[in-house]
């Protein structure tokens, strides 16, 4: 699935650059990831529901918001019975917006989800950081036990508790030798 959701991605990529709709489509991808839910996901992959049952909710739901081309590639997206990979479509296609206008990606962990404003700042202080724009995800990892963790490329910021317990005993032990 991911082979062909990069292709798709791809895909998408490219029209969006022909039609000068990166920033535009980009945004309209990342409200579709954040609309989807467990239920719409079952709806749009159930077999027992026409694609152009599929398709009317699809409009119904996105007509206002999104492009008409962006509508168009749902729509094939159902026709082609792929709307299952839509959300690694979409993250495939982000990425490749993200690199062309030299945006980095990367994650931060924390034990509890963040709010946007978090990770907002965040982002800026990895920016200050990188000397880059970036994009950030949260992944929870309870492990962590508060704080957080970035990593973009091979840069780790691990400000967590669990690291500092981990410090904390690493210098306790060199003090006993």
């Amino acid at each position: 699935m991911n082979q062909l959701a990069e292709r798709y991605g791809t895909a998408l990529f490219e029209l969006a650059m022909e039609n000068n709709k990166i920033d535009e489509w980009q945004k309209q991808g990342k409200l579709i990831q954040s609309s989807l839910t467990e239920e719409m996901d079952k709806f749009f992959n159930s077999y027992q529901i026409s694609n152009e049952e599929k398709k009317n909710v699809l409009l119904k739901a996105f007509s206002t918001h999104l492009d008409s081309m962006m509508l168009d590639f749902l729509c094939l997206l159902i026709d082609t019975h792929r709307f299952m990979g839509v959300s690694l479509i979409l993250s495939s296609f982000n990425t490749l917006c993200n690199e062309a206008k030299k945006i980095k990606e990367g994650l931060v962990y924390s034990a509890r989800p963040l709010t946007l404003e978090q990770v907002h700042q965040i982002e800026e202080a990895m920016e200050n950081r990188i000397h880059s724009k970036c994009e950030l995800t949260n992944r929870i990892d309870e492990r962590l036990i508060s704080g957080f963790r970035v990593v973009i490329d091979n840069e780790v910021v691990d400000s967590s508790m669990k690291n500092r317990i981990a410090s904390m005993k690493s210098e306790l032990i060199k003090g006993t030798r």
